[in-house]
């Protein structure tokens, strides 16, 4: 039976409260045609290329960034007529700020070597100072403990006593999922890495290169959203007009962006928690998609629904993720739509299913195989096999991983029961994958910090390791329906890294904000490449805020 509910089981037009964070007044776009230059020299005067230099727009809480020249010159196009607080950043220099610049003025800035690197060194590198006595355990507490955030960042380091750090790790949901004498030990692994003591025996880290090449070329822009130190933007996806639609985990909410204007507004999910104040959220928006009607769809991964929100009439239509009469699913996790609008989702603590809003939302689960698998022993995604991600490939084929049980398999939807196969890859901790039009199939490699190509006609497997891949953690991958790259997160150290299939080139895009936890890939009409800031807890970010960033390159 249909059912156009809320969380209570009424339809309701929605109730929108609406943050305005509006570019100009008036009814008129603003124009954004103006531009800010420079250059950027060493304490001695020499060039210096590879500086990334930002400009913030305070009231509208974006920014625009990009990298210098060889010849230490830079140009920040597509500004406002307005002033601007400008910023460049180099790892193993200081940071240099110079306020208030009006757009048509020149900022140059003179860079010093910094006296604390190893405040700036990102969460790679910093979690490669945790001592193991194997790599087995070292991926096991990756599997169990970066879901989420970011090994080693500042927050991370925040406790100071030994009962504060077994307080943070033991409440977290991978605790139950670690190694018995992991779990022993883990403390005081800690604090050997991370107590004040340690820190000031840190030795000095070595500044790497700085960025050059096809790494500087790129316009990065970030829009802070949600609320200061309360916000989890967990997926994002565009419509058709480039308008930008986040899940707000924490809050119930869906956030949406123009970046035409920078208007953002705060959505609230009938049935959840006042996305406004603090407390438990109650449906989790986890993920969200895109359908062929222009409709958002959504996985509550907390309330156990799928969610359908027209952005025409402000409506949701909210029911079971699991087959009838069931009331709820499990986890209910990421969701992708096929071209005829039946939508496909994982369930982590459940399989795979499919969801017809043509036979009036009719669900169906797909038995997944489960012999000789791992199960996870923590809480949430850490429990079970964790079917995790999931993608339609251009023959109709349903492929999906499953994240602790470490399988990719795929679905006939053509055929009663599915006709399911599996395969074991050969790396830990398989995420969000996707197929190119050629019917490869990209898999990240969370746990062996890889990413990977298989073949189903001839089943086998290629492996990319991605630079310090032992301290890395890739999330998730997209294909670039232009060019046919790969983008993968580098969720543990701050960039986004291109991979040309063809060549095999590999380039690693810096962010403009420290700890940036990417989850999730998506791709504008125009080209450009989308992701967001998910780091919970989101005070751990360097703002501590959620975010949306836009690359553009060149």
């Amino acid at each position: 039976m249909k059912r156009n509910q809320t969380g209570d089981g009424t339809m309701n037009k929605l109730g929108i409260r609406v943050l305005f964070l509006a570019a100009v007044a008036g009814l008129s776009l603003p124009t954004y045609a103006a531009s800010i230059n420079g250059k950027v020299t060493d304490a001695s005067g020499k060039a210096m290329g590879g500086v990334m230099v930002s400009a913030f727009d305070t009231a509208k809480e974006v920014s625009i960034s990009v990298h210098t020249s060889p010849d230490g010159s830079y140009t920040i196009d597509g500004l406002a007529d307005q002033s601007y607080n400008v910023r460049a950043r180099l790892l193993g220099q200081d940071d240099e700020w110079t306020n208030d610049v009006s757009s048509g003025d020149a900022a140059n800035f003179k860079l010093n070597p910094t006296d604390d690197f190893n405040q700036q060194q990102t969460s790679d590198k910093l979690f490669s100072l945790v001592k193991w006595d194997s790599d087995k355990d070292k991926q096991n507490f990756k599997m169990s403990c970066a879901y989420c955030h970011q090994i080693g960042s500042i927050g991370f380091r925040s406790p100071e006593e030994p009962v504060d750090w077994e307080t943070m790790i033991t409440r977290m949901d991978g605790f139950g999922g670690l190694y018995k004498h992991t779990q022993e030990t883990i403390v005081q692994r800690l604090l050997d890495a991370y107590s004040e003591e340690a820190v000031e025996d840190w030795t000095d880290f070595e500044a790497p290169a700085a960025p050059s090449g096809k790494a500087t070329m790129a316009t990065v822009t970030e829009w802070d959203m949600g609320r200061q130190d309360a916000t989890m933007v967990h997926d994002i996806e565009l419509d058709e007009d480039g308008m930008v639609y986040a899940v707000d985990m924490i809050n119930d909410a869906i956030l949406t962006l123009d970046p035409k204007t920078g208007e953002r507004k705060v959505i609230s999910i009938p049935g959840g928690k006042d996305p406004e104040t603090d407390g438990i959220p109650r449906k989790g928006p986890h993920s969200i998609e895109l359908a062929p009607d222009g409709s958002m769809w959504m996985t509550f991964a907390l309330s156990g629904q799928m969610s359908k929100y027209d952005p025409k009439t402000g409506e949701f239509t909210t029911v079971s993720s699991a087959p009838s009469p069931r009331p709820r699913g499990a986890y209910p996790h990421t969701l992708r739509i096929a071209p005829n609008g039946v939508v496909w989702y994982t369930d982590a603590g459940a399989g795979v299913f499919s969801l017809d809003p043509s036979q009036d939302n009719k669900v169906t689960q797909y038995k997944l195989p489960t012999a000789d698998q791992a199960v996870g022993g923590g809480r949430g995604e850490s429990r079970g096999r964790t079917p995790y991600g999931i993608a339609i490939a251009p023959d109709g084929m349903i492929w999906y991983t499953k994240l602790n049980g470490n399988r990719v398999g795929r679905i006939n939807p053509n055929v009663e029961g599915g006709d399911v196969k599996e395969w074991n890859p050969p790396f830990r901790g398989p995420r969000r994958l996707h197929v190119a039009p050629n019917g490869i199939v990209w898999v990240p490699g969370f746990g062996d910090g890889i990413f990977a190509s298989f073949d189903p006609k001839t089943e086998d497997w290629k492996i990319f390791e991605l630079p310090d891949a032992m301290n890395q953690i890739p999330y998730a991958l997209n294909i670039h329906p232009t060019t046919g790259e790969i983008w993968i997160c580098g969720t543990m150290n701050d960039t986004m890294i291109r991979f040309n299939p063809e060549t095999e080139e590999m380039t690693e895009y810096r962010m403009p904000s420290r700890v940036t936890y990417t989850r999730e890939v998506e791709f504008g009409n125009d080209g450009s490449i989308w992701v967001c800031n998910s780091n919970y807890p989101v005070r751990h970010t360097e703002r501590g805020r959620g975010s949306i960033i836009k690359i553009e390159t060149d």
